[in-house]
């Protein structure tokens, strides 16, 4: 019977197999990567760890963060987690030659979807997430290096995994009919909310006189729905709504907004990568998000908005139904009018809005990302 090991809101308590102490080595090429989703949660779930162990959990775990030399540590502020740099070219050499030297017999854990070959077919421990499938469906998304890269090391990860942990119960199933079913456990992990889990703060009251601005934050890849994003942004903006697109213009960005009249151009604005003051700023003023995306795993931009009070439009799709619940409007993803009509939903009807604000902020916390951190570690044998 397919199940995950340890899933919602709550960790699982330890069992007999738990081990009282113990070394954890994580893989830390993350930091090295573009700040994209994957890394975001790789990040999380080292900060997190960091505040359990700085709380006295897991006292007899010995967690120790690894990369390549030249990656910059400092900025995690990592107190109880050793660091150390590993000598040894970078990218997938690296993560494939160099780390499998260093884990010893330590449990290793790689937080990016994928892992040492070497280890994997040795039968060594290895804990690895596997964050999503969207490259079999979206493949013009992804290189054919990529699709390679990960097919191969995807045969492993279901087979060899020790365990293997992915970030909600759809995505799970994704997993299992893309291999026929294995593995049969896997440990559901759901990603936190919002940074360092910092607490839901009032939604700070919106500028009436100011001109209204709806929110999308995430790539411009045909599994971010971008066709019909530009065509949701195109209408808004020609109802006098400005649109905020958070993430870095591409080639299809530039010639779409070539074709659009000097006046709807004006109130569409690409910010580029924002820092996480500016991401913050930005979802409390907005009057909503929209996020029409065609594939999710677990979806943070709409985790990220719900817990800062920002009401949001998802596209209606289960692991979004799985995230957030009552707390959104749904929209048909595949038809950019059903988009436009539930964002003006929310633009027409304060109520509406502030129902969706504190529906949210209460869906939000039953994420947390020293849960996640909880589960993976406590799947992972050791004893809190």
């Amino acid at each position: 019977m397919h199940g995950p090991v340890a899933v919602g809101g709550h960790a699982s308590r330890g069992g007999q197999n738990e081990q009282a102490a113990g070394e954890l080595v994580i893989n830390g090429r993350f930091l090295c990567q573009p700040a994209t989703g994957v890394q975001r949660v790789a990040r999380e779930f080292v900060l997190a760890l960091e505040r359990l162990l700085v709380c006295g959990e897991f006292p007899g775990l010995r967690a120790r963060l690894v990369a390549p030399a030249e990656t910059e540590f400092g900025s995690l502020n990592l107190t109880c987690i050793a660091t150390q740099h590993l000598a040894g070219r970078t990218g997938h050499y690296w993560e494939q030659v160099t780390l499998p030297r260093h884990v010893g017999d330590a449990h290793l854990l790689c937080l990016g979807n994928l892992a040492p070959l070497r280890s994997l077919i040795a039968g060594a421990p290895v804990a690895v997430m596997l964050h999503d499938q969207s490259f079999r469906t979206f493949k013009g998304d992804y290189s054919l290096a990529y699709r390679l890269v990960h097919e191969v090391v995807g045969h492993f990860l279901v087979r060899r995994a020790r365990p293997l942990i992915t970030v909600s119960h759809t995505e799970a199933e994704t997993i299992r009919a893309a291999h026929g079913g294995r593995p049969e456990q896997l440990v559901v992990a759901p990603n936190g909310s919002w940074m360092n889990d910092e607490p839901a703060l009032p939604r700070p009251t919106l500028d009436t006189a100011a001109t209204p601005y709806v929110l999308h934050v995430g790539g411009f890849s045909e599994r971010k729905n971008v066709g019909r994003v530009f065509a949701a942004a195109e209408v808004l903006a020609g109802d006098g709504v400005e649109v905020r697109l958070v993430g870095r213009p591409n080639a299809r960005c530039e010639e779409w907004l070539e074709g659009l009249s000097p006046d709807v151009r004006a109130r569409v604005r690409f910010t580029g990568f924002v820092d996480n003051a500016q991401l913050t700023r930005l979802y409390n003023e907005a009057a909503c998000l929209m996020y029409p995306s065609l594939y999710e795993a677990s979806g943070l931009p709409p985790s990220e908005a719900m817990r800062l009070g920002c009401p949001v439009v998802v596209s209606d799709l289960p692991v979004l139904r799985e995230r957030c619940g009552g707390a959104a409007l749904y929209c048909n993803p595949l038809d950019a009018a059903s988009l436009v009509a539930r964002v003006r939903e929310v633009l027409g009807d304060p109520v509406l809005a502030r129902r969706l604000s504190q529906r949210g902020q209460a869906r939000s916390q039953i994420f947390s990302w020293e849960n996640q951190a909880r589960i993976i570690v406590r799947a992972l044998g050791f004893a809190s």
